[in-house]
């Protein structure tokens, strides 16, 4: 009787220390379906006990209904209106749980901890916000940005910590609008919790780990699909020159899906392309340098003056990183990559965390010059 007795008291002790650390983890208010006018969405607790700010506890069967109603969030349950109110909070009782959100017009998704949900500025539409812990959060996020890239921990763990850079340096983005960061590409994609084992792991197994230039500053941490085998520098893409983000050497992306790309134009339409911009087509040497322009020496950053970036956009190309060939009646786009090529190459960091490199060795090959630190430990 006395062990089983000392053994309840360290499971007890052990809960209470569980749920301390819980609730002093530090948490992120995060817009979710900010991409969508949501008028009504309906609320179900898939895992774990919920309760509503007026202490309605919310069963598993529930479907909690979220709607506009004359200026007012109202709250029912089933056929029962419970309130309205200018705000609902969906609070987390247990150190596990998740609800299933289903909104009238878009697709159902599923989150941690707690909800609030609030009327945007015109009264019109719903403000869905996830109260939620810095690794939920991160995980959910490295999830959505890669989670389909790979099965390695040791990519996710590079991918958790680009994240939470970004997190930290970024974390009050929209505060003036009431949290902290939105769910769309405008700051970093979420588009639920994290269900795989693997984002899970690699985020928790770096808790607290940043990436800081050599003035200890937490860098910004871009990243891209692939970089056709060279990486470029930031000021060839957006020109501002940042000493971490300089072009290197990739072999690591080379031959992975995202490596090479083609792309026919009509010859016509590709040199009065260069016309409407100012250039001489007319001229022969300036014709001939259009029609078999080149990158095998290396990423160029402009053709006859023109950023390539905006080339890419016009011509809607997967990469600023192409050659060009005669082809017919057509020039041919003989591209390499896939995104604005700055930074990290998700798919050369998959396969350097394949062939046994380790975490913090791909960051470090991506980002010249940086360090990776723990900022609870400033």
């Amino acid at each position: 009787m006395k062990k089983i007795a000392i053994l309840l008291i360290v499971v007890v002790l052990y809960s209470i220390c569980l749920q301390a650390n819980a609730q002093s983890e530090k948490r992120l208010r995060i817009r979710i379906f900010s991409t969508n006018n949501i008028t009504q969405a309906n609320i179900v607790a898939s895992f774990g006990s919920y309760v509503l700010d007026d202490n309605t506890q919310i069963k598993k069967q529930d479907k909690v209904n979220l709607a506009v109603d004359n200026g007012k969030v109202k709250v029912s349950i089933g056929d029962k209106v419970l309130y309205s109110k200018d705000s609902v909070r969906l609070s987390s009782q247990d150190l596990k749980c998740f609800l299933q959100i289903i909104p009238a017009n878009a697709k159902m998704r599923r989150y941690d901890n707690d909800l609030i949900v609030k009327l945007s500025k015109d009264k019109k539409t719903l403000l869905l916000i996830n109260d939620i812990t810095e690794d939920n959060y991160l995980a959910g996020v490295v999830q959505s940005e890669a989670g389909g890239a790979s099965d390695n921990v040791e990519f996710f763990k590079v991918q958790a910590i680009c994240c939470r850079s970004y997190m930290n340096r970024f974390r009050d983005k929209h505060i003036k609008e009431g949290y902290n960061l939105c769910d769309d590409v405008n700051c970093q994609v979420y588009l639920s919790r994290a269900n795989k084992s693997q984002c899970i792991e690699g985020t928790s197994q770096t808790h607290g780990e940043i990436i800081v230039d050599e003035d200890d500053k937490i860098i910004e941490t871009l990243f891209h699909s692939n970089s056709g085998g060279q990486t470029a520098n930031s000021e060839d893409v957006w020109g501002n020159k940042i000493p971490y983000l300089r072009s290197v050497v990739d072999s690591f992306s080379i031959g992975k899906p995202n490596y090479q790309w083609e792309k026919e134009i009509k010859e016509k339409d590709w040199l009065n392309y260069f016309k409407s911009k100012g250039i001489d087509i007319k001229d022969y040497n300036t014709k001939q340098e259009l029609l078999n322009f080149s990158q095998a020496d290396g990423r160029k950053a402009k053709l006859f003056g023109i950023p390539l970036t905006q080339i890419r956009k016009d011509f809607k190309l997967k990469s600023t990183f192409f050659d060009v060939v005669p082809w017919g009646s057509n020039v041919k786009l003989k591209g390499k990559g896939y995104g604005h090529g700055v930074g990290m190459s998700q798919e050369g960091a998959v396969n350097m965390c394949e062939e046994g490199y380790e975490y913090w060795e791909v960051i470090e090959h991506y980002y010249q010059g940086v360090k990776i630190k723990n900022i609870n430990e400033q």
